[in-house]
């Protein structure tokens, strides 16, 4: 993917708070406007146990409050959806640390030495 240009625009539904957005087609909204919308009970055991994430989980990412909300709005997921939100709620609750192949195979540099006078 290539570079998309970003810009800030109000939140619709406050008016408040700024929103990065990225594309024309984008509905600006903020993550407090969406918190609010998710923030509704979910009768489906099992879909109350995969949404029992951190808060802060979905602060993070936009992408968990999407699946989120669809599924409050259509009151179902396709298996392509539940796999992803799976996938992404336990990469960002518990973050790798990745290091390139450089890094590893990285010796310390050597202390500069002193000009003799």
């Amino acid at each position: 993917m290539g570079w998309r240009p970003k810009y800030k625009q109000l939140c619709a539904i406050c008016k408040k708070s700024h929103v990065l957005i990225i594309s024309r087609g984008q509905f600006p909204i903020c993550t407090a406007c969406s918190m609010k919308q998710i923030n509704q009970p979910i009768e489906d055991e099992k879909f109350k146990a995969m949404f029992g994430i951190d808060q802060k989980l979905y602060e993070q990412s936009s992408f968990l409050r999407s699946i989120k909300y669809n599924y409050l709005r259509f009151g179902s997921l396709s298996d392509r959806q539940v796999e992803m939100f799976k996938k992404v709620a336990a990469e960002l609750a518990a973050p790798k640390k990745e290091e390139s192949a450089d890094e590893k195979t990285k010796k310390p540099k050597p202390k500069a030495k002193k000009p003799k006078k």
